[in-house]
């Protein structure tokens, strides 16, 4: 498992459309479990009606790809975490939501925090944008799109 972070190749790393998409031609075979969400959506709230406490957001990949093609609205904070579609929402909801505030570890070490996750990507404070997978074709994808991506800050 390795770790990539972008901070040098955008101003802002808010708009996700794109690393979605490359993700999506290697494997669309995922849903997304997207939470420690603070995001600034164009009129309307992207936190489900399902979903009161606004803790998460769980989407398929197609999904995902709707809601930002019809709204690449700006994410401040977010923790992304790509998990095979096998898994249903009871089988993901049994492991701690990841979560980027006071956790230190997302930022110091490579670790991917559900354990049923293959990929996770953390939007922090739209300046920079890490990724952690375990199968380098991710990294790679990210690193087409990011060239001057570094595993380390």
């Amino acid at each position: 498992m390795k770790k990539l972070i972008s901070n040098k190749d955008e101003k802002c790393y808010a708009f996700m459309l794109k690393i979605i998409n490359s993700i999506q031609k290697i494997n669309s075979k995922y849903n997304w479990l997207i939470s420690s969400i603070e995001a600034y959506p164009h009129g309307e709230n992207i936190l489900s009606e399902s979903n009161q406490d606004n803790e998460y957001l769980f989407l398929s990949t197609n999904e995902l790809i709707n809601m930002l093609e019809g709204n690449d609205f700006q994410w401040i904070w977010a923790v992304f975490s790509a998990i095979p579609n096998n898994y249903t929402i009871k089988d993901i909801l049994k492991y701690k939501i990841p979560y980027i505030e006071n956790n230190q570890k997302i930022f110091t070490d490579t670790i991917i925090q559900h354990p049923l996750a293959d990929i996770e990507m953390v939007v922090e404070d739209g300046i920079s944008i890490s990724i952690v997978a375990k199968d380098d074709k991710y990294l790679n994808a990210f690193k087409k799109i990011y060239p001057l991506a570094k595993d380390h800050y």
